[in-house]
């Protein structure tokens, strides 16, 4: 009766993960939506690079702030979190240029923007969680 218990207790650490990619996914949402906004407002006046780029900055302080507070509840100083936040979004702008850069001509824009907002969204995730955040 008891191993029940304890075969439930293993699930703990991973319904936690669940729920705080999930949340961290909510969150990138919000920031996503900004960025395809921004994207789409600049799409004539820049090109879809540098558009969808300044959409991913935009989308980048929006979630710097949302990861911070409900995400990870960091309590690690804004001075050590947000430079390791920065370099992550960073990263993840790069590959989010790479991957709309390579589609061009390939696909529209849309397509190629939920392909790349996916990959910069576990590429985030994980850097965020094990680096930018990890109060240990």
């Amino acid at each position: 009766m008891n191993d029940g218990i304890y075969r439930n207790e293993a699930y703990v650490p991973v319904l936690m993960t669940l729920k705080r990619f999930v949340m961290y996914g909510g969150a990138g949402a919000i920031g996503t939506a900004a960025h395809f906004i921004v994207l789409f407002a600049t799409l004539r006046l820049l090109g879809p690079v540098a558009a969808s780029t300044l959409g991913a900055i935009v989308g980048c302080i929006i979630n710097y702030f949302l990861a911070r507070q409900y995400v990870f509840a960091s309590t690690t100083s804004c001075a050590r979190s947000f430079p390791r936040f920065a370099s992550v979004a960073i990263s993840g702008i790069a590959v989010n240029a790479m991957i709309i850069n390579a589609f061009v001509g390939v696909l529209p824009i849309a397509p190629s923007q939920v392909l790349a907002s996916g990959a910069v969204l576990l590429l985030g995730y994980t850097l965020n969680k094990r680096w930018t955040f990890d109060e240990h």
